[in-house]
């Protein structure tokens, strides 16, 4: 069973492609431009910066003096970003939505690499290297190069499927978010209540908000 934020356990709900299908090589992330945001830190710092979600490695990008910089994952609690949050789940940023101490639904988009690699063929442009405080040293599309340089040839890559995966945080347990896994993880009087609860609820089990409504549920059984 693994944590997040010491206080919840997730658990994998699905494989779906949510909002955009796919994105350039020369472009891989979730929106089309860096936006205004601010990075909550456990160290108690914060970022305020322009960022962006890499979705070929989960990593949160934002400018410095006309680079781009990469924070590290482990060190982030919460970000604000374009009207929406995200927190880090197994090393990777994903969208939250709901409350993150009530419950809520993890949202991961990232590169399909299965199609990808069926596709014969690594995408990515050349990258430089250099040491910097918060930053990962793993090499990435996009890190320490610059900001205007990537932007200006954004749309000279070829495109690149991506898939969603969706996880729930409640209750402190881990549940496959299908009937079937929800069931197998509930004693006779909860299987009843979620008997009863699927025949007053309609779920969507591709739809975030939808999502939300097993949080209430799971977190009633406790």
């Amino acid at each position: 069973m693994k944590k997040i934020l010491t206080s919840f356990a997730i658990f994998f709900i699905a494989l779906t492609v949510y909002g955009q299908n796919t994105v350039l090589s020369t472009w891989p992330y979730l929106y089309p431009e860096f936006a205004n945001g601010t990075a909550y830190l456990n160290d108690g710092k914060k970022y305020e910066k322009e960022m962006n979600i890499h979705l070929a490695k989960g990593r949160l990008h934002f400018i410095d003096n006309g680079f781009i910089k990469e924070v590290k994952t482990s060190d982030i609690i919460l970000v604000d970003l374009n009207g929406e949050q995200f927190t880090v789940l197994d090393g990777n940023v994903v969208k939250a939505v709901g409350d993150l101490d009530k419950g809520y639904v993890a949202v991961l988009t990232t590169v399909d690499f299965q199609r990808l690699n069926e596709a014969q063929g690594a995408y990515g442009i050349t990258t430089t290297n250099s040491a910097t405080m918060k930053m990962s040293s793993v090499d990435l599309v996009g890190v320490n190069t610059n900001h205007m340089e990537l932007r200006q040839n954004k749309n000279s890559g070829r495109e690149i499927a991506l898939k969603t995966v969706y996880y729930i945080v409640a209750g402190g347990n881990v549940y496959q978010a299908t009937k079937k896994g929800i069931e197998s993880n509930l004693d006779a009087a909860g299987k009843a209540a979620f008997k009863t609860f699927q025949k007053q609820h309609n779920i969507k089990w591709k739809d975030p908000e939808s999502l939300l409504q097993l949080v209430d549920f799971i977190n009633s059984l406790q």
